[in-house]
């Protein structure tokens, strides 16, 4: 998951470079030492101790023991606390600059500004030019003589506060009243005398003033000057959306992904976008070879000259490991190409039959999932949620021309009239299920007929080219500029190398905030690669939790495995063990001592069940259980040889 180089390297998890591991080797044993070094695949601790680990697990167990015991790490902490820790750091006020030194640079600013003023030298650049500078510098000596004002008129100095009736003049002076008119020459010379007289008389009394009474007003006027806001510090703030927050939007899919922890993986596979375009056109093509509907036909020949193109044929991966200028022009071309292939399947595809639509094919997909044998059990079925999708269905039916909607439709409306209170047993008899699966069946068998133009293949397709759909997003850097910008780990790098070169006065405190957020995701990455699985920290804030983390990992036979690990402030320690079989269907353990906490998940476990349903997940088992009787040993510690071969975490997300 971590390796990033040709030669199969890990070295983002050696000594030198993760902090984690550095920590660990100090707390190590001669005896340790000794064990971590048999392995015949590693010449050096120092700089090859992990380099074919994937080919032996040996000392992988040693430093995964050594890396859960180690007392430095133990004592970590919560990412989110860390995250708000720096935060506070970057945003802690701290007197920046004498107020004489503050007070100065402000009339310098002015001093500049009152050059910049037009003189009577004749113009030599260009005219258009010369006329929207001399906007921008009125504007901006309109508003520095507003907030001069503002502090003036609170000096206890009589020379000072007196400038305040020349301030005002020089606010309502006819070359500052309307900035895009020209202003004559007689209202420029006014407004220079005017400054003039103000910097002067600044400059003679700015010892005798009172700074304290200024400072308030000051700070307020010219904070957002003296900041310097770090890119680091949006990123921060987004990995501290509340729990409660979190959407069905892709939020938590996001946060996950620029953890940090899959930096070098998403590097590592990152993709020119152009090449992503080749592959999608050339899908798109086959399907729309064979549609019916002569204008979505007709774009295979357009697609096959954008195929043809200089850009798409020389697109390839390499491009990203180059300094490489893109071909704007070209890429505007593909960008219009796009647009036609767009705009022309989206046309046609509203001229569909309503049994085409996307929201019908996701209402029909949930009405099977809910009719399922393995939901139709005492402790899933809910008569209320099955006739709810079904009253959706119902006028997206009426709507339909094909014979076989009005089947189904019957079907439905038979099921309608059954009273809410009714049992899965006064169900089952009645035979509504088989009689719903066999009308369905037909409008399945129709719809899989279809014209290709509404498959779900070329709905897929559509969404992809339509994010592609801009020249920045074909661009072959955007990738991994884009991987750069949002990853935590990559801004905790470019940031820690910024503040240290800075002169920021909180500089400290700064850089030892992130140089801990560093250790706690290098602490994940190298848990993740010890335990061949995905170890993450919680993406979140959350009031509640003291301290968390996930791990994941895909084991034989598609299951996947999930455990999380919670130490909740109020509730004590918690763990989960989720299983994930045949697509949908999952096994969930619930370990904890807590009995008031066993008991609110007791009460809510019918609420689970039904979340659970409504996302098309089926729970074939839910079991509480204390936390002291949870097995000792996590399947993760003992990976099997097919689950190691090569670098894989196992557990993939997909940007």
């Amino acid at each position: 998951m971590i390796n990033i180089s040709g030669n199969k390297q890990l070295d983002i998890i050696l000594p030198n470079t993760n902090k984690a591991l550095k920590e660990v080797l100090k707390g190590a044993t001669p005896k340790e030492l000794e064990v971590l070094t048999k392995s015949k695949d590693l010449k050096s601790v120092v700089n090859s101790l992990l380099n074919e680990s994937a080919k032996s697990s040996a000392s992988d167990k040693v430093l995964l023991q050594l890396l859960k015991n180690n007392p430095t790490l133990k004592d970590l902490g919560n990412v989110s606390t860390t995250i708000k820790e720096l935060l506070n750091s970057i945003k802690a006020n701290q007197d920046p600059l004498p107020m004489e030194k503050i007070l100065s640079k402000f009339i310098s600013d002015m001093k500049k500004l009152s050059d910049l003023m037009p003189n009577d030298k004749p113009a030599t650049s260009n005219k258009n030019t010369n006329a929207q500078s001399s906007q921008t510098h009125q504007s901006e000596l309109k508003d520095t003589l507003k907030s001069l004002l503002t502090l003036v008129d609170k000096s206890p100095s009589f020379p000072v506060k007196s400038l305040g009736t020349e301030l005002k003049n020089l606010i309502n002076n006819e070359a500052l009243k309307n900035p895009v008119n020209p202003p004559s020459t007689q209202s420029l010379a006014q407004l220079s005398k005017g400054i003039d007289t103000v910097l002067r008389t600044l400059q003679s009394n700015i010892k005798d003033v009172d700074l304290s009474s200024l400072k308030d007003s000051l700070n307020s006027s010219i904070s957002d000057k003296t900041k310097t806001t770090l890119p680091i510090e949006k990123v921060l703030k987004e990995f501290l959306t509340d729990i409660k927050q979190l959407g069905n939007d892709g939020t938590l899919k996001s946060k996950i992904t620029d953890s940090g922890v899959f930096l070098e993986s998403k590097l590592k596979n990152a993709q020119n976008p152009q090449v992503e375009l080749k592959d999608t056109l050339k899908a798109l093509q086959v399907l729309v070879e064979k549609s019916s509907v002569y204008p979505v036909k007709v774009l295979g020949k357009h697609i096959e000259t954008m195929l043809n193109s200089e850009t798409l044929k020389n697109a390839s991966n390499t491009s990203l490991t180059q300094t490489m200028t893109d071909d704007k022009k070209a890429l505007t071309q593909l960008v219009k190409g796009l647009e036609k292939i767009v705009d022309t399947l989206k046309t046609n595809i509203k001229e569909g039959d309503v049994t085409t639509t996307k929201t019908f094919n996701t209402l029909l997909e949930k009405l099977q999932h809910q009719m399922q044998p393995k939901l139709l059990t005492p402790e899933n079925f809910k008569l209320s949620a099955i006739q709810e999708t079904m009253q959706q269905l119902v006028p997206m039916l009426n709507k339909s021309a094909l014979p076989e909607a009005k089947g189904l439709l019957d079907a439905l409306v038979k099921i309608l009239q059954i009273a809410p209170n009714t049992t899965l047993e006064q169900f089952t008899d009645k035979k509504m299920a088989q009689e719903l699966q066999n009308a369905m069946q037909p409008l399945r068998a129709s719809m899989s007929k279809a014209d290709p133009l509404f498959s779900k293949d070329i709905g897929l397709l559509l969404n992809k080219l339509n994010s592609m759909a801009s020249a920045q997003n074909l661009s072959a850097q955007n990738n991994i500029k884009e991987i750069l910008a949002n990853d935590l780990k990559s801004l905790l790098l470019q940031t820690s190398n910024e503040v240290a070169k800075s002169s920021h006065p909180n500089q400290a405190e700064i850089l030892k905030n992130l140089d801990k957020l560093a250790l706690q995701i290098d602490y994940y990455q190298l848990m993740s690669h010890l335990s061949n699985s995905s170890s993450l920290y919680l993406p979140f804030s959350w009031d509640a939790l003291e301290q968390g983390n996930i791990n994941l990992k895909k084991g034989e036979e598609d299951k996947f495995y999930c455990d999380i690990e919670l130490k909740l402030k109020e509730y004590g320690e918690l763990s989960l063990r989720l299983v994930l079989y045949e697509e949908n269907q999952i096994n969930i353990q619930i370990h904890s001592d807590n009995e008031e906490f066993k008991k609110i998940i007791k009460e809510n476990i019918s609420s689970l069940r039904s979340a659970l349903i409504e996302a098309h997940i089926t729970p074939r088992e839910i079991r509480l259980l204390d936390a002291t009787k949870k097995a000792p040993t996590s399947p993760y510690e003992a990976p099997s040889e097919k689950m190691s071969d090569g670098i894989n975490v196992g557990f993939e997300i997909k940007a």
